[in-house]
């Protein structure tokens, strides 16, 4: 019998001495499965030349293998008992000048890249019957099947779970359980009836004793057995918490479907309490929702829930605002029913989150894009590591380990052309479709087709900007690319936008990686040759819009924006259809002729912006990059780096100038809504908007050489990396907004605030700041 399922983790235990693969997972038909094989050996390769030697140093068991190096070398595999043996000897040989081949790829991907599968796969065989083998947290189990590519979406089933703590997190009061037709809220209190007038609000289940709650949470975590465990921050603060409460109380943490705890990880070099990103649960797929939304590149002021939740659900938290701990606090002792309400609300709210953006479903996709278990997708290099050994394994190649390439330095970076400042009628925007992906498609830009950089030294090669040659034959990259383009326009015209984004996400990471050190192709010369494509073909398309009478007011990476000389909005689009069809024949000849390859560039019409202002820089000459806003039929006022889309300015700032840019497209006067504004602020009615946000980046002791005014506030709050400053500026200086003392300091804000996002309409119009608001009492004669 055949089974179809998907990958949730991919791992291995080592059983009487010998690892065993092990693959969990979900199948279609709905069970929960286990995959185990003990018949894969931990190896890797080296070059035949360093045989003898690597026997000296301890390679005992060297095979012959068909796999060739990147330079087409004969290799050996070196084979070793266990994972573990891995590190050392690769350690030895390395040292000994012993090149190793991919000796840094994980044991149970290393299996799955071998059989060529990601994210999912057929089973062929039947699994064990249940019983002693088999006591039944996992569906089925089946050992040293056939296993062979496939595509799978089963359904996932989702828990959400939020925790709530005492103010000082020293304590558990309780734990929220939603989703799979449970909502449900575990509460520390005494049982109803064990004295007068204690009652369980509804929903709840009362527990005497912290250590009780903790047991009944792993005793319905293995009940209701989802498939994925959610929450918001649910690794770094809720699984984090428990788990160290069950250490405490003596309490086995094992919420998976196999035996042993939960393993938490952190990425970081320095993991302190609560840092922690990755967890790992036998069987079961741990899904942060604040990370699904980061990782899918859905930018947020703030990704706190309250304000995810009220962007994304028009609804946040029951409880919220500054008072918010004391509120809950007060609920948990007086108000039971509202506490429970809090709770289960929170951990509701992330599930409705999940399901509105589909970033679960989002996340399926990317797993079989990328063969990423559903926990990683977001790890870019990881994912083109695995898609980039999958390709050289099928074609009997082997990359090096990480950090053996040897990388050419070069700079490299998007071309910003500097803008036209001022104020423009029916300007056009052209953008290069997903540019470079279809620079590495068009120039064959790929680490298997590098031929190193230099003029002269290269016959037939494909020479880019930057002397970087390659091969003219068809690389990994391109194929891969070529593949994802067809699949991407595929689920466009089936109406598939989750499969388009993922897919988009993916082609979009492939140029960053090849200039991350951390990445085994790691080559900036590589990097640099795409950009330095990307630069010549920018200004190549500026020269030429400007030979046919337009001018380009800004260029940046991928796109040109260009002044239509029509005087309507319907001649200015008609205009800009002619324009990109000229600018693509013009372009396809031009790759031709240049580089002898078939051009996969094209330019589309993306936006007509009916006015368009690029505000002047602060100080020195000139437009300020990355920044401008621009009226459009389709959807009003659009901004573009100002002050109102960034999280560090106030919400009175980003409010003030979203209604001044309205006010002016639209030719309404602003100056009475301006000094009506600053007269407000300063009379304290804008006090609640008045509050900045930023992140901790680093520990407060290492702000040495400045303190920044969210650090100042921070020391107040004795706050650690990584949360959210909200802070407020008074007379007194910074401090928090939460614990101000001291009265508003309403002139900083006119000056820092209200005066910067002012003053580029101003100038347009002729005025001065400090007259509009009143300030100015001098007497104008002329």
């Amino acid at each position: 019998m055949v089974r179809r399922g998907l990958i949730l983790q991919a791992t291995y235990r080592i059983e009487r001495d010998r690892p065993v693969v092990q693959l969990w997972g979900k199948l279609e038909s709905g069970e929960s499965f286990l995959v185990r094989d003990d018949r894969q050996r931990p190896h890797f390769f080296i070059l035949c030349r360093d045989e003898e030697r690597a026997r000296e140093l301890g390679a005992t068991a060297l095979l012959a293998t068909p796999r060739l190096d990147l330079q087409g070398q004969e290799l050996r595999r070196v084979e070793v008992a266990k994972p573990s043996e891995v590190p050392a000897l690769r350690e030895r040989l390395v040292a000994a000048g012993i090149p190793c081949l991919e000796a840094d790829v994980r044991f149970a991907m290393r299996y799955l890249i071998d059989r060529q599968i990601k994210g999912a796969l057929l089973i062929h065989g039947e699994p064990r019957p249940r019983g002693v083998d088999n006591p039944g947290r996992v569906g089925l189990v089946f050992d040293n099947p056939e296993v062979e590519p496939a595509t799978a979406k089963p359904h996932l089933t989702v828990l959400s779970i939020d925790i709530e703590t005492d103010p000082r997190t020293n304590r558990l009061l309780s734990i929220a359980l939603a989703g799979e037709g449970t909502g449900e809220v575990l509460l520390l209190a005494r049982p109803a009836g064990s004295s007068p007038g204690e009652v369980a609000p509804a929903g709840a289940r009362l527990l005497a004793t912290e250590a009780e709650l903790v047991r009944a949470f792993v005793r319905r975590i293995q009940e209701i057995d989802p498939d994925v465990v959610t929450g918001w921050n649910v690794i770094g603060f809720d699984l984090a918490f428990l788990e160290r409460r069950a250490q405490a109380h003596g309490i086995p943490f094992e919420i998976g479907r196999g035996p042993g705890e939960m393993l938490l990880t952190s990425g970081r070099d320095r993991a302190s309490e609560g840092s922690y990103d990755h967890a790992t649960i036998p069987g079961r797929v741990v899904l942060d929702g604040m990370r699904l939304l980061r990782g899918a590149f859905i930018r947020m002021e703030s990704y706190s829930l309250d304000f995810v939740s009220r962007k994304v659900l028009g609804t946040g938290k029951t409880i919220s605002g500054h008072d918010r701990v004391a509120e809950i606090l007060r609920n948990f002792r007086e108000d039971r029913e509202a506490f429970v309400r809090y709770n289960l609300r929170d951990a509701e709210l992330v599930l409705e989150i999940l399901e509105r953006l589909d970033l679960l479903a989002l996340t399926v996709e990317r797993t079989l894009l990328t063969g990423m278990p559903p926990d990683r997708v977001s790890a870019s290099v990881a994912s083109f590591d695995f898609l980039y050994l999958s390709e050289l394994s099928r074609r009997g190649l082997a990359a090096p380990s990480v950090g053996s390439f040897e990388a050419e330095s070069d700079s490299f970076g998007g071309t910003v052309l500097a803008p036209e400042p001022g104020l423009h009628d029916n300007v056009l925007v052209f953008d290069f479709k997903s540019l470079y992906p279809s620079i590495i498609r068009t120039f064959e830009i790929d680490p298997l087709g590098y031929l190193g950089s230099g003029p002269g030294r290269f016959d037939d090669a494909v020479i880019a900007p930057n002397g970087a040659a390659f091969r003219r034959r068809k690389g990994i990259l391109s194929d891969l690319l070529d593949h994802l383009f067809e699949r991407r326009e595929a689920a466009k015209e089936r109406g598939d936008k989750v499969a388009s984004q993922a897919i988009k996400i993916l082609m979009n990471s492939f140029y960053g990686v090849l200039g991350t050190p951390v990445c085994r192709f790691y080559n900036p010369k590589l990097a640099a040759a795409i950009t330095s494509f990307g630069r010549e073909i920018l200004l190549w398309s500026k020269a030429l819009v400007e030979s046919q009478g337009h001018a380009v007011l800004y260029g940046d990476t991928d796109s040109l924006f260009v002044l239509s000389g029509a005087s309507d909005p319907a001649a200015a689009r008609a205009r800009g259809a002619e324009l990109a069809a000229f600018l693509n024949a013009e372009l396809e000849r031009h790759v031709r002729a240049t580089w002898g390859v078939e051009s996969r560039l094209e330019l589309e019409l993306e936006r007509l912006y009916l006015r368009l202002l690029f505000p002047r820089k602060r100080s020195g000459e000139g437009g300020a990059m990355k920044h401008y806003v621009g009226l459009t039929e389709e959807s009003g006022v659009i901004f573009t780096g100002m002050e109102v889309v960034r999280r560090d300015w106030t919400d009175l700032a980003r409010q003030t100038q979203r209604e001044l840019y309205e006010r002016f497209f639209s030719g309404r006067a602003i100056e009475d809504y301006l000094f009506e504004t600053v007269e407000r602020l300063r009379a304290g009615g804008y006090d609640p908007l008045l509050v900045y946000r930023k992140a901790l980046r680093k520990e407060l002791e290492d702000y040495t050489a400045a303190t920044p005014p969210h650090v100042a506030a921070a020391r107040k709050l004795k706050a650690e990396p990584g949360a959210l400053i909200d802070y407020v500026i008074t007379c007194n200086g910074p401090e928090p907004a939460a614990e101000r003392s001291s009265p508003l300091d309403y002139e900083h804000y006119v000056e820092k605030q209200i005066r910067p996002i002012a003053t580029p309409i101003l100038d347009l119009l002729g005025q001065r700041f400090e007259k509009v608001i009143g300030d100015d009492t001098q007497l104008e004669l002329f």
